[in-house]
């Protein structure tokens, strides 16, 4: 505390014992003993005033973060931390937006799709019909038809032939 020892404590009384007397010294001592009282009373008030303050400021934000989780929105602090600007949000709306746009106005016209081609020869024919301008239906490649046609018709060629 003072660090005050037991040779500077008797010096001090003897100080005290010179000046004041010996008639007075107990009735001083008593009024010094009262004082040292009422400051170390007045101290502990102090002290525990001090306390209070702290108490309530660690009450009051221990109240505040409860709110604070009470309140809290997951939703919009994940939007946050995602997308701070709000840029993505509203990109997202666009999108929204022109996909509903899309499927309330179908397309005016659709293009007819293109014949498929079967064969290298169609494919041929079709690209002579584009060149030349000509329009008209893709005739069907000559197939052979099983062996008692391909005698009739062996036998009418023969017979074209011949005349």
């Amino acid at each position: 505390m003072l660090d005050i020892g037991w040779s500077e404590m008797a010096l001090v009384a003897l100080v005290a014992l010179i000046v004041i007397g010996p008639k007075e010294l107990p009735q001083a001592m008593r009024s010094a003993s009262k004082w040292i009282r009422k400051g170390r009373s007045l101290a502990r008030e102090f002290q525990s005033g001090v306390d209070d303050m702290v108490r309530e400021a660690d009450l009051e934000d221990a109240r505040k973060a409860v709110q604070n989780a009470k309140n809290f929105d997951a939703e919009k602090a994940l939007e946050q931390t995602i997308d701070p600007t709000g840029g993505l949000r509203d990109e997202a709306k666009d999108l929204a937006q022109t996909a509903r746009d899309e499927d309330a106005d179908p397309p005016a016209e659709a293009e007819e799709p293109e014949p498929k081609i079967e064969s290298a020869e169609d494919h041929m024919a079709a690209r002579a019909q584009e060149k030349t301008g000509q329009a008209g239906t893709i005739e069907p490649p000559v197939t052979a038809a099983p062996a008692e046609d391909n005698a009739e018709a062996m036998a009418e060629a023969d017979a074209s032939k011949s005349a």
